[in-house]
């Protein structure tokens, strides 16, 4: 298979709560193909490690001497292609906002220099339609992974996204069924189950499990990731059998909610955001991870968290609710699954796990991080996604 020359169009880049953007992309870097990476801006909080070792051009920064030049040269090239996508935008718009072509120009004629030869993005938002636009006006194949609120949340122009790309991908069968659901039989063929991966060798212990009885969330404070419920399922806990200490890292819009929530519950503590660095640590004290998900009000929902398989990898035990994705990762003997909305049982299940003895939680979490190194690796899943983008380039010759 020869490598791809593959040019990824992201919004923002590299973003702390999108870890597996980078991760996808480094793995397909070690493959042996060419990635460049056009985001429009930086990430609003940055993890400068997501980027290391690969080609990242801001798009934001072209000035606009550059984006004039840049589009005269592609009306100059491709007149028909252009008026094609000034009439496009007349329908795109009333569901999302597409940059003039002026904007895209400079990234179209570097893709043409730099000889890509296909054009992939994640998230099915602004930087898909960029990308559709991109490739349509290069003649290039176009590939995009959907994950959560660009499909739930605001799924914009989706439908047409999803019909342009040679090839869609997501991270569980839960994605996959609900993406197929909105095409043809025939088109449904495209859309594939590609697990946002974790590096195993990164992601190990260095000390034996603790055995103690240390609960850890991890996510963005907002509603569908479930910590108003984890903070009332520790106020239940038992206090000879439950958990010592109840930590949430992460921050978001309902820290000042959660805070107040948990001022009457002393176990636990919420950490704010840390660095991938410091999360591998804190899982390394821990003695189970949380992910108590629900779909919130507003429709937004999670897909199946990579910190899930970060936890897994580390053999942490799991407790979870049966959403979204979850099942698909978390299951006997490393997790437990409970109903969401429901702190009752969401507390049961943390107890049922903190009363297994040493050998037992060993063994479960051993089970769970095969279960990562065989069916959720980052190089195996970007390979997988690989041999799909290849596909799609010579099917279009």
């Amino acid at each position: 298979m020869a490598p791809l020359r593959l040019l990824v169009l992201v919004d923002h880049f590299p973003e702390l709560t999108e870890t597996f953007v980078g991760e996808e992309l480094r793995a397909l870097a070690r493959a042996g193909h060419r990635v460049r990476v056009e985001p429009d801006v930086p990430g609003n909080d940055p993890d400068p490690a997501a980027g290391a070792g690969l080609e990242v051009r801001y798009r934001a920064q072209d000035p606009p001497r550059r984006r004039w030049a840049d589009l005269a040269w592609l009306v100059a090239r491709h007149p028909l292609r252009c008026l094609g996508d000034l009439a496009a935008r007349r329908r795109w718009r009333r569901e999302e906002w597409p940059r003039p072509l002026r904007d895209l120009a400079p990234a179209v004629r570097r893709a043409a220099q730099a000889q890509d030869t296909h054009v992939h993005c994640h998230f099915a938002a602004g930087a898909a339609l960029d990308a559709m636009r991109l490739a349509r006006l290069l003649r290039l194949p176009f590939s995009v992974t959907a994950h959560a609120y660009d499909i739930f949340l605001a799924p914009r122009n989706l439908p047409e996204k999803l019909r342009a790309a040679a090839v869609v991908s997501t991270g569980c069968d839960y994605n996959v069924a609900y993406l197929r659901s909105l095409l043809s039989p025939v088109e449904a063929g495209r859309v594939h189950r590609i697990v946002m991966g974790v590096d195993s060798d990164r992601f190990r212990r260095t000390t034996p499990l603790r055995g103690g009885r240390t609960v850890i969330a991890i996510g963005r404070l907002v509603e569908k990731k479930g910590f108003a419920d984890l903070v009332r399922a520790a106020a239940l806990l038992d206090l000879d059998d439950g958990a010592d200490r109840v930590l949430i890292v992460g921050d978001g819009p309902l820290r000042g909610e959660l805070e107040q929530l948990a001022s009457h519950t002393p176990i636990v503590r919420l950490l704010g955001a840390r660095r991938p660095d410091e999360i591998r640590a804190l899982l390394e004290e821990a003695d189970v991870l949380a992910m108590p998900c629900v779909v919130a009000v507003d429709g937004d929902r999670d897909s199946m968290p990579v910190v899930v398989k970060e936890a897994m990898a580390m053999e942490l035990m799991v407790v979870a609710t049966d959403e979204v994705g979850l099942p698909e990762v978390v299951r006997p003997p490393w997790g437990r699954l409970v109903a969401p909305h429901d702190p009752e049982a969401l507390a049961r299940a943390i107890e049922e796990v903190l009363a297994l003895g040493p050998q037992e939680r060993a063994a479960a979490g051993t089970a769970g991080r095969e279960w990562v190194r065989e069916h959720a690796n980052v190089d195996r899943e970007a390979a997988k996604l690989a041999e799909l983008l290849t596909e799609a380039q010579y099917s279009r010759r």
